[in-house]
């Protein structure tokens, strides 16, 4: 039987593009639900039907840091309320968890789920019953990284060091708090906190490519919005610092090493390097998390691929200028055991059907 393995990752996935009253969810990343469910069926069908399927989601599939909880968005994030987090995602993107139950229960199809920093909540049991029980029990869950046949896939934000969380401390508990919560970063808490009220203004602000370039185009003409931002970013910071101080469940270290980690669509071609010298079994290394798409080689053909994003992204750079939706993913030939081979990786993009139209977002006009 043939094996295959595809990789997809950073789907942001938010309450549905319409919210219940009818309004445009500024803050919803994924519009192509129905280019997805076209994709599961492809990889259900025709050569595929009767072969060894796997979808491994790596990271950032549910975007659970930008779903408010009874109106409010907090820090302070419980397995309740990403239970019902996840639910409202289902909800607002059925089309799409049902194409995902349809492909589990095709003979020998899986899926594999890496938490990335978006989905973090997903470590606790209750949003995984309620995704098992959605989408099939043949979904499995990796809090880190996942191995086979010499590749290593894991979503790379525990490389960064604005968004890394200790492993042994993912879910804190402190006796003058009810219930267990997570263990936020500090890039986490600052999307929780103050991302959704920068991107009700301009939802394209975290889509921008390189950042810096955003930076300098903004000041010159977008003056006023980049100056007021800078000043509640600033005071935003502040106020980080002085809450990690005061409560015991926030993570939230301000220190010159993580200021200097700080980039914006890092490349982790040093880090997939170092994870290959550290680990010679390894041939290859999948990364996600930059929304850019790389492919690195070194001697001895080891490689470093990543499967950048479905979300829109604009780029600012000349060799890629304007804006970009390239929905790429990873595409693994598994060879047959003992056969002396390496899995064979390739970068897709997926084309699908042609559609007459699809559905754009909303960017609204700056006062």
């Amino acid at each position: 039987m043939r094996k295959f393995k595809i990789v997809v990752n950073d789907f942001h996935i938010g309450k549905g593009p319409i919210l219940k009253d009818g309004t445009v969810n500024i803050l919803e990343d994924f519009r192509h639900g129905k280019r997805f469910v076209e994709f599961l069926k492809y990889y259900s069908s025709g050569e595929y039907a009767d072969a060894d399927v796997e979808l491994i989601i790596n990271g950032d599939f549910l975007n659970l840091l930008q779903i408010d909880y009874q109106g409010i968005h907090t820090y302070l994030v419980t397995e309740k309320m990403v239970g019902h987090f996840v639910r409202a995602i289902i909800a607002g993107h059925s089309e799409v968890f049902e194409a995902l139950k349809t492909f589990t229960e095709a003979p020998n199809h899986e899926i594999a789920y890496i938490i990335g920093n978006h989905d973090i909540g997903l470590l606790f049991d209750e949003p995984r019953r309620i995704l098992r029980e959605t989408v099939g029990t043949k979904l499995r869950f990796y809090d880190t990284y996942y191995e086979f046949d010499t590749v290593r896939i894991e979503h790379g934000h525990m490389y960064e060091a604005i968004n890394a969380t200790d492993p042994q401390k993912f879910i804190l508990k402190d006796p003058d708090y009810p219930e267990p919560v997570l263990n936020l970063p500090w890039a986490s808490l600052f999307v929780v906190t103050f991302l959704g009220k920068i991107k009700k203004e301009r939802p394209f602000v975290d889509k921008v490519k390189p950042f810096t370039g955003y930076l300098r185009w903004a000041l010159m003409h977008d003056t006023l919005f980049a100056l007021r931002t800078g000043v509640f970013v600033t005071i935003s910071f502040l106020r980080m610092f002085f809450l990690a101080r005061r409560h015991p469940l926030l993570d939230f270290h301000l220190s010159f090493a993580r200021i200097k980690g700080t980039t914006i669509y890092p490349s982790f071609v040093k880090e997939a390097r170092k994870i290959l010298r550290a680990n010679p079994h390894l041939n290859a290394v999948i990364f996600g998390h930059t929304h850019v798409l790389r492919y690195r080689q070194w001697g001895g053909g080891k490689e470093y691929f990543n499967t950048g994003t479905w979300n829109e992204v604009t780029s600012l750079d000349i060799a890629d200028f304007g804006l970009q939706t390239l929905l790429t993913y990873g595409f693994i030939e598994v060879p047959a055991m003992n056969s002396g081979q390496r899995p064979r990786i390739r970068l897709k993009e997926w084309k699908g059907q042609w559609l007459p139209e699809i559905e754009t977002s909303i960017m609204p006009v700056g006062k």
